[in-house]
């Protein structure tokens, strides 16, 4: 048998699977529930923290908290923890209703953390249904560290290929480039033509290739890779979408040894 908050929180998925921005209280619920940061980026191992307050004028105490997750716009939304639920293995909750605040905290990241986090707040008016409202949300992008190769990878006498990946991102508004010693390299760089669609994931890759000579390889210059990630924030009262962009960048010093070195970028 469905408790009343269990109806609370079957309906508050169906809001948010028919779509975020047609929710009726969604105007409202930006100005009432608030959230911080906007977005967030840390590698797989570590923790984070999102914060979520109600604006003034309104009180926690009044109110049930929840957190929910969306790995990207129009997918699925996953009911995550409520206040006073115990803790799991990946998240756990502070509720401090004397300071008007609700945390979410994430251990041991993983790449399918990558997400959109919200903080949700609901109450019952005249033992009606209940009212929803939901913050702007909080988007974590889990990235994976440079792998360090061994010595028996192939490269050839003359150059050297280092490989920028980027997968695992939706939408596929993506840039890369190649940056030599922090100035901008173009020479000897090539790039796909478009982002790869996997329709199992319905997410997208992207690399990008970057082909020196050995002897500049081995002068111990340093290599970073810069990756912008371009995502729609909101949308206007004309249909427009605006945009955010995010910018994760990745380095190496070239050893004094024959190696072939890969970045890889996970979740955006």
């Amino acid at each position: 048998m469905l408790t009343s908050a269990d109806n609370f929180y079957r309906d508050a998925d169906f809001i948010f699977q028919q779509d975020l921005a047609h929710c009726p209280n969604w105007e409202s619920s930006a100005q009432r529930v608030l959230q911080s940061p906007a977005s967030a980026m840390a590698p797989p191992g570590d923790n984070a923290i999102f914060h979520c307050s109600m604006a003034p004028g309104f009180s926690m105490s009044s109110y049930t908290m929840a957190w929910y997750r969306q790995a990207h716009h129009g997918a699925p939304v996953e009911f995550l923890i409520k206040e006073y639920e115990k803790p799991t293995e990946k998240f756990h909750i502070v509720l401090t209703t004397e300071k008007n605040t609700f945390s979410l905290h994430l251990s041991d990241l993983k790449h399918q953390d990558s997400s959109i986090y919200y903080c949700s707040t609901h109450s019952y008016c005249d033992n009606s249904a209940a009212q929803a409202y939901f913050g702007a949300g909080t988007k974590l992008t889990v990235l994976v560290k440079l792998l360090n190769h061994s010595s028996e990878e192939e490269c050839t006498e003359k150059r050297v290929t280092l490989v920028c990946l980027a997968e695992d991102f939706y939408p596929d508004h993506i840039d890369l480039a190649w940056y030599i010693d922090d100035k901008e390299e173009s020479t000897g760089v090539a790039k796909d033509d478009s982002a790869k669609l996997n329709t199992d994931s319905n997410t997208y890759s992207i690399s990008s290739r970057l082909s020196i000579p050995f002897k500049k390889w081995n002068q111990g210059n340093t290599y970073k890779c810069k990756v912008t990630f371009h995502y729609p924030k909101e949308k206007s009262n004309d249909g427009k979408w605006t945009t955010e962009s995010s910018t994760r960048w990745e380095s190496l010093t070239a050893p004094k040894r024959k190696s072939l070195h890969f970045f890889t970028f996970h979740r955006w």
